[in-house]
């Protein structure tokens, strides 16, 4: 299973290395000055799904798909939504 997960992970930095050199560049100064945090406006519960999205440009419902399965994984979910609701600003 080890192995599974560092192919995973070369493969990524391969083609993040990839894409940098083929002329993608450096990305625009615009996303360099987004900070994450909480998005109470548009969030369900307490606005991290959706600050997670506003971060990434990920649709929110991709994000919150992630967290509800991480959560069935042992409650590790839980405890991370709780802890980056904690440390996340509001915006």
């Amino acid at each position: 299973m080890i192995w599974l997960i560092r192919a995973g992970a070369y493969l990524f930095s391969g083609l993040t290395i990839w894409q940098l050199f083929q002329g993608a560049g450096m990305p625009d100064v615009g996303v360099l000055n987004k900070h994450l945090a909480l998005d109470q406006a548009h969030g369900m519960v307490f606005g991290v799904c959706a600050g997670f999205s506003a971060y990434t440009g990920l649709d929110v419902t991709l994000i919150r798909l992630a967290w509800a399965l991480s959560v069935l994984y042992r409650g590790a979910g839980l405890a991370l939504y709780i802890l980056a609701f904690v440390i996340m600003p509001v915006s």
